[in-house]
């Protein structure tokens, strides 16, 4: 083989970037042989897709739907004639690409993705193609500063009667409070639930759930279709406290603690119009044959609220007790002189994906139907056909107050970064220093005149003996 490495490797080493930011890198071949290399081309491309089927008894209709939302190519090497080969020895071809600021931040789900990516191809002529694939997350910051309702507390109120045997009776009544309603992932949302059992029997098991509802858009591809949109909706929870605490006949129960965000996608995802996403929080109380189920809507995002420190001594207390929020009809007044908090301060985790069995198709009942092949598929082999599972930022906890205030760092000294940590796909966790961000520049042109640019003699390699290359610079203008 002449071709011993063919790679795209980035600047950017957990392959994490923000919408508006410059692409860096470069494509790596060492050959050990002279090769003809007629073209090495790299593309960028993003998109959205969307799919599900529905069953009607024995025939089935898609929906479907899809957004193209990067779709750039250009050329790094051109032949100039079919002679000059590229000598023994390692070829570096640099390139850069600016995001466009108004894509979606990346998103893997059961019906629908967001995803970026890079593929490099190198053209050998009648030897073939060979072709190398990177895929990329990018995240686009939702400021919870933005959204009006972000500050507003929530404070929810239900009763049920009690439903059981032996003649029980009596009234249930939960309270849910929190003390805001927008949260980033890794902040820690304090909650007070109280339960009164006015009831003649004993109850238990209260709930607390982060609940994520998807909502995919598709068209049918039947030819007799009125073109209207189709909607699909999918439901993750992720379970964030649960007491199985005894309530007695006439007793109340208080559980104030707190629990933590999980690195989920942002709400909204804005800049998509086939996937839309967004969150509640669900308490469920069982109340002997029935349950009080109280769900208050939340916003999950990248950036956190700036929250005014109280002025005097704080007197709450952290345990299960009782306590008062200071529950207004008004959201707390923002201090303006804050910035956006810098990267430095998040780390980004995992999206923890919450796979149950494949549902391959929905009947008319919204049923899922098991897969022809003989049962359904487990959520293992549902991931492994998923693309690259993005990362969303994760706040450190330690950086909030029991107020719910984010406290704002000024920014490292030069040279003295703060470490951010990355957690990769195989469990372990590298320390790297973020580097400051690129300034803006202009996205590539569609082709470049010839060129390439070879290692350095430091490197140990046989270096390409072609005539001198254009500097870099020059490709760009």
């Amino acid at each position: 083989m002449r071709v011993d490495l063919f790679e795209v490797r980035l600047n950017n080493s957990n392959f994490i970037y923000i919408a508006g930011q410059t692409v860096t890198g470069s494509v790596v071949i060492r050959l050990s042989k002279a090769t003809w290399i007629d073209t090495i081309n790299i593309k960028f491309c993003g998109r959205a897709k969307s799919r599900w089927d529905v069953s009607y008894g024995d025939s089935s209709k898609r929906y479907q739907a899809d957004e193209v939302y990067i779709d750039s190519e250009y050329c790094l090497y051109q032949s100039e004639n079919r002679v000059d080969k590229h000598p023994i020895g390692t070829h570096v071809y640099p390139f850069d690409f600016m995001l466009p600021p108004d894509v979606p931040s990346s998103f893997e789900g059961r019906r629908g993705y967001v995803n970026y990516e890079c593929l490099v191809t190198m053209d050998l002529g009648w030897k073939g193609m060979m072709e190398r694939e990177q895929q990329l997350t990018v995240i686009r910051h939702l400021d919870l500063a933005t959204l009006p309702h972000a500050a507003m507390p929530q404070n929810l109120q239900e009763e049920e009667m009690y439903e059981g045997c032996c003649c029980d009776s009596g009234t249930v009544s939960a309270t849910l409070r929190l003390q805001k309603s927008g949260f980033v992932p890794g902040e820690p949302m304090q909650y007070d639930i109280r339960v009164n059992n006015q009831a003649t029997s004993t109850i238990y098991g209260v709930s607390l759930f982060l609940v994520q509802l998807v909502q995919y858009t598709g068209f049918s591809d039947s030819v007799f279709s009125s073109g209207n949109p189709k909607y699909h909706n999918k439901v993750n929870e992720w379970d964030l406290f649960h007491s199985d605490d005894k309530i007695g006949a006439g007793k109340a129960a208080i559980f104030r603690s707190h629990c933590i965000i999980p690195a989920v996608a942002p709400s909204l995802l804005e800049g998509c119009n086939i996937i839309d996403i967004t969150y509640e929080i669900h308490l469920k109380v069982p109340v002997g044959w029935r349950t009080i189920h109280i769900n208050c809507g939340v916003f999950i995002g990248t950036v956190p609220l700036r929250l005014p420190e109280p002025t005097g001594p704080s007197d709450v207390d952290t345990n299960h007790s009782s306590f008062d929020l200071d529950i207004s009809s008004s959201p707390p007044v923002r201090p303006q002189f804050e910035l956006p908090p810098s990267y430095e301060e998040c780390v980004f985790g995992r999206m923890e994906s919450q796979e149950g069995t494949e549902e391959d198709d929905i009947d008319e009942g919204g049923r899922a139907n098991v897969d022809s092949g003989g049962g359904p598929s487990t959520a293992a082999s549902r991931r492994s056909r998923f693309h690259r599972l993005p990362s969303y930022p994760y706040y450190n906890s330690e950086h909030f107050t029991d107020t719910g205030a984010y406290i704002t760092a000024p920014p490292p000294p030069h040279g003295n970064e703060t470490p951010v940590a990355f957690v990769h796909s195989s469990g372990q966790t590298n320390t790297y220093p973020l580097p400051p961000p690129s300034p803006p520049q202009s996205p590539p042109p569609p082709a470049l005149p010839t060129g390439y640019s070879p290692l350095s003699q430091s490197e140990g390699e046989a270096l390409s003996s072609l005539p001198p290359p254009p500097s870099y610079e020059s490709l760009h203008q």
